[in-house]
């Protein structure tokens, strides 16, 4: 069993490609590509009945894995990586437990992941976690000053930023929100003063 690991840089950092998933369920007819899986990749297998559990990878050719895949066969579970290798996971992807009934190798291996989490600080604590439905991002929850609560607030439509949703006050919950047009420019700004959930605009 041969498995072909492709990786893009996105703008949410580092993502693996599930092509790599058709390739760990079946030979890669490129000679190529299979020798630089067999140098970058390490799968594990289990013991008793020989499914794949675990691709280690090696994505910056270093020598030495920075990214982990946990599998159920050719399904992809959740991923993990270590972008800045500091020896701190820093990342974490979440996939669909059942991918749909009859799916095809080929529908798995375009799996998109539910939930992404990050550490945006070297500490290794999620502290930015972004929401997926299909491929794109709906909303994403952020704690921008490191005491474990969430304090920013992103919702997307069409991958676009609508609203944008702070806690400025500490009280764990939104009181300033801004609203954005569809062409991604500013609209306008909803403040709660009292923080009984009431917005008012603000008066430019």
């Amino acid at each position: 069993m041969t498995s072909n690991l492709l990786v893009k840089r996105m703008n949410r950092g580092h993502l693996l490609s599930m092509a790599f998933l058709a390739c760990a369920a079946s030979a890669c007819a490129d000679a190529a590509v299979e020798r630089e899986a067999k140098a970058r990749i390490q799968p594990t297998y289990d013991s008793a009945s020989g499914r794949l559990t675990k691709l280690d990878y090696d994505a910056n050719k270093n020598g030495k894995p920075d990214t982990w895949a946990y599998m159920d066969g050719p399904r992809l579970i959740r991923l993990e990586a270590d972008e800045n290798e500091d020896g701190r996971i820093d990342r974490w992807e979440y996939y669909p437990a059942v991918p749909a009934a009859g799916a095809s190798l080929a529908a798995i291996a375009k799996q998109t992941p539910e939930r992404i989490e990050r550490s945006t600080r070297p500490d290794g604590q999620v502290s930015r976690r972004e929401f997926f439905e299909g491929a794109q991002m709906v909303r994403v929850e952020e704690d921008t000053d490191g005491n474990g609560a969430t304090d920013k607030w992103e919702t997307y439509s069409d991958g676009a930023l609508t609203v944008l949703a702070l806690d400025t006050s500490g009280r764990g919950k939104p009181d300033r929100r801004l609203i954005y047009r569809p062409d991604g420019s500013l609209d306008y700004v909803e403040a709660d003063a009292d923080g009984a959930g009431n917005f008012q605009r603000v008066k430019s």
